[in-house]
């Protein structure tokens, strides 16, 4: 943008010009032109020519200024559908960084000052796939309700709904007055607040230039593993979090969706299998898929699904009926059995199976968890992130490329869940 006095100048000649244009009008319509009022228009049409190579200058030199406050290239490129993807050349630049430690040109793209210290961003599309490429492992992030955020929310949850009556009003008497017979108790509606923070899940890979150049197969394969780490340590705390505040050598953790869930014991049905308490897997039946499902309220028995780890699934994918039938149901037109797959639905419930369930089968323990998953809002703060360290481990011919992201989970409603606990 151009400064002030630059705009005031501008400003200032473009009125005098166009004032000028205005009384040349005028001196030329008049019926006694004259030689006088042709000398004066000829000063007049001398200082507007001057004037006008002047503001075109003006306006060029502060065009000029602002391309040299741009970066070497854009970032990114803007798509045909209005959304935006990285540029070629910052592709390129970022595959270059990885290779080669050099920060400084990158740098330069995102902020025009190659000196900057600034992290780089992930290209886009690049970031994209990353997503892509683990969504089959982040089970949670693919059902939950996902929001980018800036800073620290509050959020506000109804804990409870007023009670409704039917009133009376029916009467003995004669009176035109109809009297209830029976009163609306008040019943207010509670809330409670629910803290968004940030817990930050990184990965620190070293690369040896050799690595790179022979056989790790370039920037796109490095970011992506990379990523993928990441995202799959946010995925188990995002989880499995215990809520702990920070110690030394134990960062504070989030409050994990399915510790919350559990924490609501309202919700849970215990295995009710021929195994004696402890006995983990066997006690577990065919009857509590049912009975789990209807720990939620009807009014929130709405887009349900299962999740479960690998061998809660493996057990119940074997429960029968009486007729010596799987329940595990593959689709309505297909007989059931072990050709149809692991894919299918309990209950008329989709199944997903994510590898962060907890594995413990003791006591008390979560086997499965049921419900409408949108009620687990997860929150990032900014995308996934990088940064090359070209200098700590030189010595060895090494660039360490460390990438981080920002998040936090909370469940809104646990009363949208039931879960099914090990007896």
């Amino acid at each position: 943008m151009a400064s002030q006095a630059t705009i005031n100048v501008l400003s200032e000649m473009m009125q005098e010009r166009k004032k000028l244009l205005t009384d040349m009008q005028a001196l030329n319509e008049r019926a006694d032109f004259g030689p006088l009022d042709q000398e004066q228009w000829d000063n007049m049409d001398a200082r507007y020519q001057e004037l006008d190579k002047s503001i075109s200058r003006e306006q060029r030199a502060a065009k000029l200024a602002e391309e040299l406050k741009r970066p070497v290239l854009e970032p990114r490129a803007q798509l045909a559908s209005g959304g935006f993807e990285s540029s070629r050349e910052y592709r390129d630049l970022f595959a270059r960084a990885l290779a080669t430690g050099n920060m400084a040109e990158l740098r330069g793209t995102i902020n025009g000052n190659a000196t900057s210290t600034s992290n780089a961003p992930v290209p886009t599309d690049m970031q994209r796939r990353i997503i892509e490429l683990v969504q089959k492992s982040l089970v949670l992030r693919s059902v939950a309700t996902v929001y980018t955020v800036a800073s620290d929310q509050q959020i506000t949850v109804d804990a409870s709904t007023p009670t409704g009556y039917l009133v009376d009003e029916s009467t003995t008497t004669t009176d035109s007055y109809a009297a209830p017979t029976n009163s609306v108790t008040e019943s207010g509606i509670t809330f409670s607040r629910k803290t968004v923070g940030d817990f930050a899940f990184a990965v620190r890979v070293p690369v040896t230039k050799f690595a790179y150049q022979d056989y790790v197969g370039g920037g796109d394969f490095i970011a992506r593993k990379v990523g993928e780490g990441v995202y799959l340590a946010e995925e188990e705390y995002l989880m499995n979090g215990d809520g702990s505040a920070s110690a030394t050598g134990n960062p504070a953790q989030p409050n994990g969706a399915i510790t919350v869930i559990k924490a609501a014991t309202g919700q849970r049905h215990t295995g009710t299998g021929s195994g004696s308490t402890g006995a983990g897997l066997t006690t577990l039946a065919a009857d509590d898929v049912i009975d789990t499902v209807h720990k939620i309220l009807p009014r929130y028995r709405t887009n349900l699904r299962w999740m479960m780890g690998d061998n809660v699934a493996k057990t119940v994918r074997k429960f029968k009926d009486s007729s010596n039938r799987y329940l595990w149901q593959v689709s309505d037109n297909v007989t059931e059995g072990l050709t149809n797959g692991l894919s299918g639905s309990l209950y008329g419930i989709p199944v997903a199976i994510s590898e962060h369930m907890p594995t413990a089968v003791t006591a008390g323990s979560v086997a499965a968890v049921v419900g409408n998953w949108s009620y687990v809002e997860i929150y990032d703060r900014g995308p996934l992130e990088f940064f090359v360290d070209t200098t700590s481990q030189m010595q060895k011919l090494m660039t360490i490329l460390q990438a981080w992201k920002r998040s936090d989970v909370v469940v809104t409603n646990t009363l949208a869940f039931g879960y099914l606990g090990f007896k």
